[in-house]
């Protein structure tokens, strides 16, 4: 099935000469060089975000879109010659190639890889505007390797799988790392490469830092009513009676009260016995 879906492309390419210039192109790795303007674009962005400030976090994320793509190429090369796939025009001599036949393996694409994983790093970024043009971007690519007679269909489309899934499964991994390390450029006498910084909202999935310890920086743990009967969790200070005085006490007490209903008198412990009459409640 593949080989058919390759050959009705071939056909179409043999039809349409008319786009043998632009699809070429995109068939080249010299096509890869508007994902890096995107990139520029996107990193800009980020750098710049606010008044003045930058958006720190997504800097990082945006680091993670180069990261990424270059980690899923190098996972690729390994699955390239462990599946040892032969070139479309191999096996079918007659095919028309319309660029120079790339020597090696043909799945996964290498282009699709870079392209797929590329699209996939701005999403995560939430750099909506460069990551639709780098999908499109990327869906053109992995036809145009198929048009231009170098590549199955299954090879892009594998390529633009592989790619995608890398950067996405490891980006939670990488994330902390690279925002505590742009951080901590932001705090160093290179913090002109990150801006002057804001601490934006965490982008996509994964921690934006590494969490603490509950109790290491007075972090709060909500229990369950279970967990509270279990514990018997008693207050930080000794827990003083209330009581409420009448009107007619309030001005012996010097209680300041706001109307004629009456002031509330917080007891200490030595008066707890005396006041626990009507109207006296424990807090």
């Amino acid at each position: 099935m593949d080989r058919r879906f390759y050959l009705d492309v071939n056909r179409l390419a043999v039809r349409t000469a008319w786009a043998h210039g632009v699809l070429a192109f995109f068939a080249r790795p010299w096509a890869l060089v508007i994902l890096a303007v995107l990139f520029v674009l996107a990193l800009a962005r980020a750098r710049v975000t606010g008044f003045g400030g930058s958006d720190i976090d997504q800097i990082a994320a945006v680091v993670w879109v180069a990261l990424g793509t270059a980690v899923a190429y190098a996972v690729s090369v390994p699955v390239v010659h462990l599946v040892g796939r032969a070139r479309p025009f191999k096996a079918m001599p007659r095919a028309v190639v319309l660029i120079t036949r790339p020597a090696g393996f043909s799945f996964p694409n290498e282009h699709a890889v870079i392209a797929g994983a590329f699209a996939v790093g701005l999403w995560l970024s939430r750099s909506r505007l460069m990551a639709v043009v780098a999908t499109i971007l990327a869906i053109v690519v992995a036809f145009a390797v198929v048009y231009a007679g170098v590549a199955y269909p299954a090879d892009a489309v594998g390529g633009l799988l592989v790619g995608g899934v890398v950067s996405l499964a490891l980006y939670p991994v990488a994330i902390g790392s690279l925002r505590d390390l742009a951080h901590g450029i932001a705090r160093s006498p290179l913090k002109f490469l990150v801006g002057g910084g804001r601490h934006g909202n965490s982008v996509g999935p994964g921690p934006a830092s590494r969490p603490e310890l509950v109790g290491e920086s007075g972090a709060v743990r909500i229990l369950s009513p279970e967990e509270v009967r279990a514990t018997r969790t008693r207050a930080a200070f000794p827990a003083a009676p209330v009581r409420i005085l009448p009107p007619e006490e309030t001005d012996a007490a010097n209680i300041l009260q706001p109307d004629d209903t009456g002031g509330i008198r917080i007891l200490p412990p030595d008066e707890t016995g005396a006041g626990s009459g009507a109207g006296t409640a424990r807090s």
